[in-house]
């Protein structure tokens, strides 16, 4: 029988945070005022971080970078989250690794519907393996629903810009419940940027309406 998991059963860990973001902020926003930019030192507070955000004076936010362990997603989320260029990913690898007892990843409310097609492609991956066949080849019946586990590096500039695309209610289910649990994360540990955090239109703005492409539930809201 296969393992099935819903998006929700996903776990992410903050592994790694730059200590101190509000003053490492202040330091680069020093450096670019000051000669000797530790003369006194400068905490950005959320007013300032938000006046920054806004002004696309952004580059200051670089310094402050974290790093998630991120279990149990599903092979089509690596493929949409690998769109975020500027982010360091490292991904479980089914080349090396025998995913004979991965569970798969789906939206629950569809399990009945899609159980036999995940249990036969699973089923044709334990024959492969069995018959001899390279997992690096095997694995060409994988289903995008297998889970994946993933390391994923990114600075706060760049994470600020992957919110305000994914929290979106545009976007699939599973990159939703994703972002809320990534906002969640990072918000106590700086809030006074991540306080600002949100798609266009918690701004009044949403560009996806010029491409035809606006929501249909409303604005953004944390949840």
């Amino acid at each position: 029988m296969v393992a099935i998991k819903d998006y929700s059963e996903m776990h992410i860990d903050l592994l790694q945070a730059t200590m101190y973001p509000a003053e490492h902020v202040g330091l680069a926003l020093s450096i670019t005022m000051r000669q000797k930019p530790d003369d006194e030192v400068l905490v950005a507070s959320e007013k300032l971080c938000g006046k920054l955000w806004k002004a696309e004076h952004t580059s200051v936010f670089e310094h402050v970078v974290y790093c998630f362990l991120i279990e149990n997603v599903s092979r089509s989320f690596l493929a949409q989250i690998t769109r975020q260029r500027t982010a360091s990913p490292t991904s479980g690898s089914q080349h090396y690794q025998n995913y004979a007892t991965y569970p798969m990843v789906i939206d629950k409310s569809y399990e009945k519907e899609m159980t036999p097609a995940l249990e036969s492609a699973l089923s044709t991956y334990r024959k492969c393996m069995s018959n001899d066949v390279p997992r690096e080849e095997a694995r060409q019946v994988l289903p995008n629903a297998c889970a994946v586990n993933y390391l994923w590096t990114i600075d706060a500039r760049n994470l600020m810009f992957f919110l305000r695309q994914r929290l979106c209610n545009r976007n699939v289910k599973e990159m939703r419940v994703f972002a809320n649990r990534i906002l969640s994360l990072v918000t106590p540990h700086f809030p006074e940027l991540f306080m600002h955090a949100g798609t266009q239109c918690k701004d009044g703005k949403c560009f996806q309406k010029d491409l035809g492409m606006q929501c249909k539930e409303g604005i953004w809201t944390p949840v």
